[in-house]
């Protein structure tokens, strides 16, 4: 047994970076205890994408995929993540029957798509939002 087949768990405090968007890496993570905030860098401003809860996996697009991490994962209060590593994950993915690691693959595709493009569009609410405030202040002056 391997040291990436061990479980192995990392704790991070408040407001701690676990990932960070645009490195590579090839591990993905569950959420033992406490919760994530899922932000994304979009034409120089940070959008927030989510929160995830424990019992939750992030990083799995770039385990699965091989790219560089398409997100900023920061600590909500105590985390402890549980670290699923690459060699585990490819022994496992081996295992699968014919023509379903195709599938998964594609399914992150199109998840890392339809991430993109709910940032975009989270963006585009933020920009119209303050439009529509800076038009009411200006009715109200």
């Amino acid at each position: 047994m391997s040291l990436q087949d061990t479980p192995i768990h990392q704790h991070y405090g408040d407001g701690d970076t676990i990932i960070t968007e645009g490195i590579m890496s090839n591990n993905a993570y569950v959420i033992l205890k406490g919760q994530v905030r899922i932000t994304k860098k979009i034409d120089k401003k940070v959008v927030s994408v989510g929160t995830l809860k424990e019992g939750e996996v992030f990083g799995e697009m770039g385990l699965i995929s091989e790219t560089v991490r398409s997100a900023n994962i920061t600590a909500i209060g105590d985390v402890t993540v549980g670290v699923i590593y690459k060699e585990f994950f490819d022994k496992s993915m081996d295992q699968l029957q014919d023509g379903m690691k195709p599938i998964i693959l594609s399914l992150v595709e199109r998840l890392r798509i339809t991430t993109h493009l709910l940032t975009r569009i989270g963006l585009e609410l933020e920009n119209t939002k303050n439009k529509i405030n800076s038009y009411t202040l200006k009715q109200q002056e």
